[in-house]
């Protein structure tokens, strides 16, 4: 099949090609001209300008939300052609109807899980693929082992969830988020409980032991699912041995790992009983076999690679090392910043924090006031629109800290900067990095292609 994707190098787009091409398509596509970190995901496919025209002999086009709302000319030729136009969302639905299918969801957490059972899934050599908003740092993404499986992540904006024909289901975490299509919490629950209820008879769906309160209730409703919880007080959970090494329950097999905070290493934990599953049900086993499974497979989690723009060491240049965190809602900014300044200990931990859409800054901007205080120094920019037309000023939230820095003696963070556009980050920061800083490009937005620029111009300043 001749696949063209309009808006390829998106995150989950770059993915689906890649996995696309190695499935044996023919896929080509186009994009704005900057290049993403996703990059690697595209190697060898052809990729054309936006608004360029349509080639001929396209069997499908798949866009990304944002791109099928405008007016596009590849996307408005398929139409007059009569050829299949998909969203992102629908042709993993496609996808996920012709494989088993692994699908992993959870307002935080979803990428990492995702990578983690992909990892140990590849290891394994389980006929199965993998398709998610990020790549391993190993080079070793995208995955296509075979067509009998598939591991997707599973996004609940806009309830696209729904839409996946999943046999097993992961649920990483529950929290408020997307204020653009979700007005409450309760919005959210109810959601995750209609992905939940739309399960086929008999699946199973592995959660977090934070949602057993939810677990209860869908329990309840759907009595012919097994469900199994990882965690601290869960059904897994993992305990630290006298050489640093991590055991699953009381496996005698565990695994090493270079993260720290409890909340990422639980999501490899997730990653690992989807893989478990996914093994089970490729192999025609029952539930009942997914304790072997997973301990068998535990060792794998030794190797994970880690994932790009999840705590990523872009570049360690003129006594500064300069970290990339995609992290975006408050719950992953704490995450992100503890696991950073524990993994690396006493440095000056230093911020540039790109919003990710104005509605989620504004409903909850308490609480991202909370979790940005975990740095030393935080310079904020206007928050990034996307394809969501969805920017605005952050000038709200950087009084907010201003007002917590005046008023608090107890905080960590002691300078809060707003920063008006991209030449004026690299120029402030280029002059305020010091040797043995560490500087984080923090949020789902296009920051990281300043860590160069910031370098560069830091180099120059000192030399």
């Amino acid at each position: 099949m001749r696949e063209y994707l309009v808006g390829i190098k998106g995150t989950g787009m770059s993915h689906l090609a890649g996995y696309l091409a190695k499935a044996g398509d023919d896929v080509c596509g186009e994009d704005i001209a900057e290049d993403f970190y996703t990059a690697p995901l595209l190697d060898g496919i052809d990729i054309r300008p936006l608004g360029s025209r349509l080639p001929e002999g396209i069997d499908e086009l798949v866009a990304s939300a944002g791109f099928l709302d405008r007016e596009v000319a590849a996307i408005r030729e398929a139409r007059e052609r009569g050829i299949p136009v998909l969203s992102y969302p629908q042709k993993l639905a496609q996808l996920s109807r012709d494989r088993f299918t692994l699908a992993i969801s959870g307002t935080h957490g979803k990428s990492t899980t995702c990578a983690a059972a992909s990892h140990v899934a590849s290891l394994a050599g389980l006929e199965a693929g993998s398709i998610y908003g990020s790549r391993l740092l190993d080079g070793s993404s995208p995955w296509h082992g075979g067509d009998r499986g598939l591991v997707i992540e599973a996004c609940e904006y806009r309830r696209h969830f729904l839409l996946y024909d999943a046999d097993v289901l992961v649920i990483t975490s529950l929290a408020f988020d997307h204020p653009d299509c979700y007005e409450t919490l309760d919005d959210v629950k109810a959601a995750f409980r209609d992905r939940v209820v739309a399960m086929k008879r008999g699946s199973l769906v592995i959660c977090h032991d934070s949602l057993k309160r939810s677990v209860k209730d869908w329990q309840s409703e759907r009595p012919d699912l097994t469900f199994v919880s990882y965690g601290p007080r869960g059904d897994y959970s993992l305990s630290k041995r006298v050489d640093g090494s991590y055991a699953l329950n009381s496996s005698v097999q565990g695994f090493t790992s270079t993260e720290v905070d409890k909340a990422i290493l639980y999501d490899l934990v997730g990653g690992l009983l989807g893989a478990a599953a996914l093994n089970c049900g490729l192999s025609g086993l029952g539930w009942n076999h997914l304790d072997s499974e997973a301990y068998s497979l535990l060792p794998f989690l030794s190797s994970f690679p880690g994932l790009a723009a999840r705590g990523e060491l872009v570049a360690d240049e003129g006594g500064v090392m300069y970290i990339d965190d995609y992290a975006h809602h408050p719950d992953e900014i704490k995450v992100a910043l503890s696991n950073i300044a524990h993994k690396y200990g006493r440095h000056r931990l230093v911020v540039l924090f790109m919003p990710h859409t104005a509605s989620r800054t504004k409903a909850l901007l308490p609480r991202f006031v909370d979790s940005l205080v975990g740095c030393d120094a935080l310079f904020i920019q206007d928050a990034y629109a996307s394809s969501r037309n969805d920017g605005g000023s952050s000038l709200e939230l950087y009084k907010a800290l201003d007002r917590r820095v005046f008023r608090s003696l107890y905080t960590r963070l002691g300078t809060v900067v707003h920063v008006k556009d991209d030449e004026m980050a690299v120029s402030v920061l280029s002059s305020f990095l010091e040797d043995g800083d560490i500087l984080v490009t923090l949020g789902a937005g296009d920051n990281r292609r300043l860590i160069p620029l910031i370098a560069k111009r830091r180099a120059e300043r000192i030399s």
